[in-house]
């Protein structure tokens, strides 16, 4: 079972995942980042706790960090992804421009032996 808060912080807002974030998450990860997208001009995420993810929500995630950019508002990872996150990131095949989008270079940059 997934878990997704949003709270507020000193720069705006921290969108908080833990557990599960797979498709059906997605649509009540999306209402949650509109929702965000009304209410602040800076939101990071943090999915430092995060057991699962699927493309579904990294797809939500890009198509948000899209949004947030066209307004010219700010949307991050906050600290550094869980393991399983960057393991899914790198074995998915998105590349280096693409994830540059959201996700910083050093969470792409795996090598294969990283995650075997």
């Amino acid at each position: 079972m997934g878990q997704i808060l949003l709270e507020d912080s000193a720069r705006g807002k921290i969108l908080r995942v833990e557990g599960s974030l797979t498709i059906k998450h997605a649509c009540f990860l999306k209402k949650i980042l509109i929702e965000a997208l009304e209410k602040t001009d800076h939101l990071d995420i943090d999915i430092q706790n995060i057991t699962s993810v699927d493309l579904a929500c990294i797809q939500v995630l890009c198509a948000a960090h899209k949004t947030f950019a066209e307004v010219h508002k700010h949307l991050g990872i906050l600290d550094s992804p869980s393991e399983i996150f960057k393991k899914y990131l790198f074995n998915s095949g998105i590349d280096r421009s693409a994830g540059n989008m959201l996700f910083h270079s050093e969470y792409l940059s795996c090598q294969e032996d990283d995650h075997g």
